[in-house]
């Protein structure tokens, strides 16, 4: 908010290269350039370790595969999932307020308003009145087609 006040309509979607030419924005872009670089490896742990155990297991108990195989390996999986990570962001680069837009409405609205009450209704079960059991189905269905609403409205603006 406070760069489109200070920049008006001209706010580029990557708030840094908004900023006005010289060493201040070059050293700030930097910087935040250096932070995604740094931290992405925290970022992304928690997702490959689930990912990288799910598929492991599919490849294992599903098709059969060997535990010791090499494409059973973590490294291997979380080399594969970083790669098509990469892939993706380079793909949608020219198109990033349109993917944080998809992922917020696909994302984002189960987890503000689909699962807390699905959460609290699983949580109460023996001493939730029948009316607050409804409220939260109500709401729970109100983020499915929030989610659905959005995703389609983001999608048809692609």
């Amino acid at each position: 908010m406070s760069c489109w006040v200070s920049f008006g309509d001209d706010v580029n979607i990557v708030l840094t290269t908004s900023l006005p030419s010289g060493v201040f924005a070059t050293s700030v872009q930097l910087a935040y350039s250096l932070a995604v670089i740094l931290t992405f490896p925290l970022q992304s742990y928690p997702a490959l370790e689930i990912a990288t155990k799910s598929i492991s297991y599919a490849l294992i108990h599903e098709h059969g595969w060997r535990k010791d195989s090499c494409f059973t390996r973590r490294s291997v999986i979380s080399s594969f999932l970083v790669i098509a990570l990469a892939i993706v962001a380079v793909t949608a680069m020219n198109s990033l307020d349109r993917v944080i837009a998809l992922m917020g409405s696909l994302l984002g609205c189960p987890v503000a308003f689909v699962i807390p009450p699905l959460i609290h209704t699983q949580l109460c079960q023996e001493g939730l009145s029948e009316w607050r059991r409804r409220c939260n189905t109500a709401a729970a269905i109100a983020g499915v087609i929030a989610m659905t609403v959005t995703s389609i409205a983001t999608t048809a603006k692609w």
